[in-house]
């Protein structure tokens, strides 16, 4: 097994669904360069971050975008951009993209709230209420699209990590989170689209993004890791 991989989504999402495989654009839409998304606030505090993709806030200002570059690097050629036509525009893809999984038919009965020790192949999974990953490692099997639908918090805990079997590509791991999501000092993966935010304690490693809706935030605690499914958007 392998605690996470950093290749990029070679798959769209309503596609996906489907079957069939176009490109990944087509998955993210205009928020295909980005790792962290915010709609209220941006932070990184501590120190030592690093961010591979664009770090975006709206609607709100990009005032309120805060801890870069001081705390938290971005690598090239991503950048930090606040509500300008690029976030806008990926603020709508987010929008989507969370109706979208909002919408999706779990393929089978609701899941228990203990994602660790657990071992979920490619679907659909539905958590009527919170999810934890705090007592074990979390293993996604075979290579397909995953999709966790969580009824309130998401919450991962310092000692258990998500493992991923041969081919599983972390791109398409997609978490709809209705509450906030908080991720304490684990190895984990997929895109986390949180209505209430999405927090990373400290030396948290999120192979994905970190996107939460227009009423959230995003905050990074400190030596933190995000990025590894970011396309850069070129003119």
């Amino acid at each position: 097994m392998r605690r996470y991989w950093t290749l990029a989504a070679s798959a769209g999402f309503a596609a996906l669904l489907c079957g069939s495989s176009p490109a990944w654009a087509q998955t993210m839409g205009a928020a295909q360069s980005f790792a962290i998304m915010g709609g209220t606030t941006v932070a990184a505090n501590g120190t030592g971050s690093l961010v591979n993709g664009d770090v975006g806030i709206a609607p709100a200002a990009a005032t309120f975008i805060t801890g870069f570059p001081a705390n938290a690097t971005v690598t090239p050629p991503f950048s930090v951009r606040g509500n300008d036509s690029t976030a806008i525009a990926a603020r709508a893809s987010i929008t989507a993209l969370q109706t979208a999984l909002q919408t999706a038919a779990p393929t089978g009965p609701n899941s228990l709230p203990e994602l660790g020790g657990a071992s979920f192949g490619p679907g659909v999974y539905n958590f009527g209420a919170q999810a934890t990953l705090s007592a074990g490692d979390l293993t996604l099997t075979t290579p397909g699209l995953y999709i966790f639908k969580i009824g309130s918090f998401l919450t991962a805990n310092t000692t258990p990590h998500v493992l991923l079997g041969a081919g599983v590509d972390p791109c398409n791991v997609f978490w709809q989170v209705t509450a906030a999501a908080n991720l304490n000092g684990v190895n984990f993966v997929g895109n986390v689209v949180a209505d209430a935010g999405v927090h990373l304690g400290t030396s948290t490693t999120l192979t994905g993004r970190a996107l939460a809706t227009a009423n959230g935030d995003v905050t990074l605690a400190g030596t933190d890791i995000v990025g590894g499914c970011s396309v850069p958007a070129f003119p």
